[in-house]
Formats: C-alpha cells, structure tokens, sequence
C-alpha cells in the first residue's frame, strides 16, 4: 500500500494516512476485500504511532469506506461508501487541473491542499445547516441510525419514535411542520405515510442492510436448522425475518423474539441451535448464550452507498451525472 507521510506538512499526519487509503479505494487500486495492514505493521512502515493510524483508519471506518473486525483487522467494504467511482475519476482531473495551475502560481501541493481545505470548510460554513427527522420503530434505532447518517452527511437529523406519529406533542407536530424531509427505512416508510397523510413532506425510504459476511454466514447454515431471530421489538425480528428471505436465505426454521420481553428471551434462547441479534439487542443476548450454541450480529445501522446517495440528492445536493 502507497502511502507517503510529509513531516512538515500542515495537514495532520492521520489526516494525509486517511486521505490517501481514501483515494486509494475509491480509484480502486484498493479492491473490495483487501486487508489492510495491521495497525502496528502501517505504524512500523511509516514510523509513526499506532494510534495515529488507528484514528485514521476508525475515521474511514465511520465514512463506510472499510468493516472492522475483532481478530480479523480491517477490510475494503464490498461497497464503499463516498463519491461513486465514475464521478471520483472526473474529479480527480480536476484536482490535478487545479494543482497544476497552483504550481505555476508559486504553490505547491501540500499547501494547495491546506488552502483547498480551509477553503471548503469556509463554504460549509456560509451553507445553512439542513435538517431531517429519522423514523424508527424504537428509541434506540432511532438514535443509533440517526448518529450515522450524522456521520455520513453534513445535516442534523432528529430521531423520532414511529408511535409517537400517532399521537404526537405540540413540540414534534412544530418539528414536523420545520422540515422538509422525513426519512424510514423500507420497513416502515407505508405506516409513516398513512400517519402523515395530509403533510407535504419528501418521505425517503433508506435501504439499511447487514453486512454481506453476516448474510453469507447464516445462508451457510443447514437447512432445517431452529434459527433464533432477536431484535429489540418482536415487531424488528419480524422484518429481519423479512429482510433475510428478501435476501434468498429460506430452509431455516425462525422463530423471533423481542429484547423487550427478557422472560420470553430467556425460555427461548436455550432452545435454538443458533441466535441471530441486531447489534442493538446483542447486550440483552450474549449472557444467555451456551458454550456450544452459536451467535450471528447484524448491523441495521449501517448506511449503504446508495441510501447515501439518495439522501443527498432529496436534500438539494446536485446529484451527480454518469
């Protein structure tokens, strides 16, 4: 892996290790899949501290860029998130463009970097903040999800309770009315409009999926097999139920459970050969699980690139031309 650290550079030297795995993927010289040096093996190579390198490659993780892993270090995601490969390549004609023209003004490259940085961060902050509300079927999800797409955008985003649209206080029926966009995932996006029918509002249905080491690892177990799905809600395990056979795994024999019933959960869990938890319930299930029983976590916060994607072009970015 290509990288080159630049002591005396303005830029942070986590900063110049991000950016450059960063250009490295999206170019695809980085493939999906491809490992990436250990911590201590990068830090060695470049003479720097670890933990320099664990903040680049933790800032990468929250850009969807690479999948973390105990034991198994970090990897290129199938499908990285960011700027979609055929736009990153007419962008990067433009960057050395503009690179060359600095150079003929007396500018190098890394200041042109310095200056080119300071000044997006200055048009970020003449922009005005958007704002979305983030629908989930629970208080956590909620949060938990809107946390990442947080993460992923530069927007405020507001978590709301899928019951509390039912009924709802003067201080949510103000928010509603404040904006714009209101976001579900696909699971929930037809009770969010029957709740809010007569609201013109962009409703946007956001495709959350698990990873797809966790789906290759569960349609790899035998057919037949008692298979325990636990989501915080029984209602959440009914749409992973959904989700997994959307995704082509049938054969298994599921049975689901909320996190909300402990009683229920614990006569269950004995029972199933394998339990399937979103990341969410995986605190309330782990302590009930034997030795020689297995556990499959799904991530049903994570972000695709396309549910990216599609946010930003509802909230009024210019979407851009393939």
């Amino acid at each position: 892996m290509k990288i080159r650290i630049e002591p005396c550079s303005q830029l942070p030297v986590y900063v110049q290790m991000r950016e450059q795995i960063k250009f490295l993927i999206l170019s695809g010289e980085l493939e999906p899949g491809t490992r990436l040096p250990t911590a201590s093996e990068l830090a060695g190579y470049l003479s720097v501290h670890r933990n320099t390198v664990l903040k680049a490659y933790q800032e990468l993780v929250r850009e969807g860029l690479i999948e973390a892993q105990r034991g198994a270090g970090c990897t290129v995601l199938e499908d990285p998130a960011g700027i979609p490969r055929s736009v990153f390549s007419r962008l990067v004609v433009v960057i050395d463009d503009a690179i060359e023209q600095a150079c003929e003004l007396g500018v190098g490259p890394d200041e042109f970097a310095a200056l080119a940085r300071a000044r997006a961060r200055q048009r970020q902050d003449l922009q005005p903040r958007r704002r979305l509300i983030l629908v989930e079927c629970t208080p956590e999800g909620a949060d938990a999800l809107a946390h990442r797409i947080e993460d992923r955008l530069d927007v405020d985003v507001t978590p709301v309770v899928l019951r509390d649209l039912g009924q709802p206080t003067p201080e949510l029926e103000e928010l509603l009315q404040d904006v714009d966009v209101i976001a579900t995932t696909f699971f929930h996006i037809e009770k969010v409009g029957k709740l809010l029918p007569t609201m013109k509002k962009k409703l946007v249905a956001l495709s959350v999926k698990p990873h797809l080491s966790s789906l290759v690892e569960i349609a790899a177990i035998p057919q037949g097999t008692r298979v325990l799905l636990v989501c915080l809600g029984e209602s959440g395990a009914s749409d992973m139920k959904r989700a997994l056979e959307d995704a082509g795994i049938k054969g298994l024999d599921f049975s689901l459970c909320g996190a909300d019933d402990p009683q229920s959960l614990a006569a269950l869990v004995p029972e199933h050969a394998v339990v399937v938890a979103s990341d969410l319930a995986a605190s309330e299930v782990l302590p009930l699980l034997q030795p020689d029983q297995r556990s499959i976590l799904l991530d049903y916060t994570t972000l695709d690139e396309g549910a990216a994607y599609l946010l930003r072009s509802v909230l009024g970015e210019e979407a851009p031309r393939t």
